[in-house]
């Protein structure tokens, strides 16, 4: 079938443009995100794809490693379902906090914060946008009087995501989660608490909906 016959001559030339205008995006955002990687001394892999602003802040002392094949959208002409609200941002706070982040990893307008402990994100995870990554409340809880004076360092704790997670749009991960491979963070969703392996989960707080099952080749069982 002749393409013309299909599609209008308009629409194919405005698709040709816009096409044209992503990978102008990414051909910049990337560029500037590899002369960011140099300024800062963070560990990187090969082939990372970068759309959009990226921040960095990385304390002295302090590891940021990022993996082959990641990937950033920060830019929401590229965003596929929603509105990015901010740049993709990687902060580590203290020369005892890292953010350890695997191969195939894909950030979406995704903040990032270790104060002063470890975050790990394992191989494949997908992150979609807006989501929120942190190990620390950053003030203590009790007493109310010293919430503006004492940091809490003490309560900060560890976060690890394992391989293949998928974190839907808009979610809050807390410290001291962990939440285990190939499972579903749906979106909205605040994760206070760890979430095994091979399950859906969601809600305010998290908490597992069902189960995943895998046939044998590996699809999912719905």
């Amino acid at each position: 079938m002749n393409i013309l016959n299909k599609y209008s001559l308009l629409e194919l030339i405005s698709y040709a443009l816009y096409s044209g205008y992503l990978l102008s995006l990414q051909w910049i955002g990337t560029f500037f995100f590899r002369l960011k990687v140099i300024f800062w001394n963070i560990q990187i892999g090969k082939s990372s794809k970068v759309t959009g602003k990226f921040l960095f802040f990385k304390y002295p002392g302090s590891k940021i490693s990022i993996g082959d094949n990641f990937t950033s959208i920060s830019h929401s002409s590229r965003a596929m379902a929603t509105s990015l609200f901010s740049p993709t941002c990687i902060k580590t706070l203290s020369d005892s906090s890292e953010i350890l982040i695997g191969n195939g990893v894909g950030l979406n307008g995704t903040s990032i914060t270790a104060r002063s402990k470890s975050i790990k994100i394992g191989d494949h995870v997908m992150i979609a946008a807006n989501v929120t990554i942190m190990d620390s409340d950053f003030h203590v809880v009790f007493p109310p009087q010293g919430r503006l004076t004492n940091p809490g360092y003490e309560y900060d704790a560890n976060i690890e995501i394992g391989e293949n997670v998928w974190i839907g749009t808009r979610c809050t991960i807390l410290k001291g989660v962990s939440i285990g491979k190939n499972s579903v963070i749906a979106a909205g969703s605040i994760v206070s608490k760890s979430i095994p392996a091979n399950v859906v989960a969601g809600g305010i707080p998290a908490k597992v909906i069902r189960a995943l099952e895998t046939t044998k080749k590996g699809s999912n069982k719905k």
